[in-house]
């Protein structure tokens, strides 16, 4: 088994507070989409969720038919 080392902890709420420190500083270093690469993205989304979707529902559209020649 592991042997315990033992260094003090800080007290929790200091954790606390540099938890929320280091995290507001990683999103500061964080390089944002602008703002039409946010809409360029959005629209090659849904455009690609729409064919999905019409792909999807035609192949629905053939097997059931083809499960309604079957069943006959």
């Amino acid at each position: 088994m592991a042997e315990r080392t033992d260094t003090p902890r800080r007290p929790f709420l200091q954790r606390i507070v540099n938890y929320f420190r280091e995290a507001r500083a990683e999103l500061a270093r964080v390089t944002w989409p602008t703002r039409e690469e946010i809409i360029q993205s959005t629209q090659a989304i849904l455009l690609f969720a729409f064919f999905a979707m019409v792909i999807l529902g035609l192949y629905d559209l053939v097997f059931r038919f083809l499960t309604g020649l079957i069943n006959r």
